[in-house]
């Protein structure tokens, strides 16, 4: 599992625009993807390029020269059946943790879709309050809800509409104690959707960013919010993420995917920051 430390050199990240915040934040993790290498930084779903490699092409990278690309091939082989249900899986991910993680963070990253993307439709940005001491605990955890001491999850992803042309609708996919049982009875991510749909075109570049506040346990005061260009999207408030303050936010996962997928699917990924204040676009 990698081990992220707090980057020094602040000063000189911000001279570069990389983002712009007050120097009283921590930044708890950065990358530009300019070094060509994930390194221990990060784990990766796979070491085939075609699901998942750095980016060169000057339309396709947001600043500097690199960006990283993540791709979701169709599912190939038979057929699997999970808890009642059949899946084709289609997936790739790069995530980090930053343990032993924050009770407020603020995530900032650009992303681009791919201009053949069919639609969206899969698990997107995800970000995890995992136990410090287990953090591989959770993992594999669908379907299941939360206790108040294991995990929470907090999604950023495109939900398909029906007669609409784009990758899909922003949304949150959420895992946390108080959520509702799903028709099967098992506990599968609630949707949250904005007062305004907002619908991703394909072909160009979005800056998010997504705060998370843990709650006091014994209070609904936690927080999820998501801002899209600096514009506020969406915001969910008196939520319940956990019941222990030991329970913080520490991973993050940047993936694609899909159970049912029938198409490939890509998007490009670059200059992401974890802080613990607003992080806001980039200058240009």
């Amino acid at each position: 599992m990698p081990t992220i430390k707090v980057l020094p050199f602040i000063v000189s990240l911000l001279a570069a625009g990389l983002f712009c915040v007050s120097a009283r934040c921590e930044i708890v993790f950065s990358e530009d993807f300019e070094s060509g290498n994930l390194g221990d930084r990060w784990e990766k779903y796979t070491e085939d390029p075609a699901r998942g490699d750095f980016e060169t092409r000057p339309v396709n990278v947001h600043s500097g020269k690199r960006s990283y690309r993540i791709t979701a091939l169709p599912p190939v082989g038979e057929a699997r059946e999970y808890e009642g249900r059949i899946f084709r899986d289609a997936d790739s991910w790069i995530r980090t943790w930053f343990l032993p993680g924050h009770d407020v963070i603020y995530i900032r990253w650009y992303a681009k879709f791919a201009e053949d993307m069919k639609n969206g439709g899969m698990h997107w940005c995800q970000f995890w309050a995992c136990r410090p001491d287990n953090p591989r605990s959770v993992v594999g955890g669908a379907g299941r809800r939360p206790d108040g001491t294991d995990r929470f999850i907090a999604n950023v992803e495109p939900r398909p509409v029906d007669g609409v042309d784009s990758p899909g609708q922003i949304v949150f996919y959420t895992y946390w104690p108080d959520m509702l049982q799903s028709s099967d009875g098992r506990y599968w991510g609630n949707f949250f959707f904005p007062e305004e749909p907002f619908f991703i075109e394909r072909g160009r570049w979005y800056c998010f960013e997504m705060m998370i506040k843990c709650n006091e346990p014994g209070k609904k005061d936690g927080e999820q919010v998501l801002w899209i260009d600096g514009k506020e999207i969406m915001r969910v408030d008196k939520m319940r993420w956990r019941d222990v303050e030991t329970l913080k936010l520490n991973m993050a996962i940047f993936g694609n995917y899909s159970g049912s997928a029938k198409y490939e699917r890509t998007y490009w990924l670059d200059d992401l920051v974890i802080s613990t204040k607003y992080v806001g676009p980039m200058e240009k």
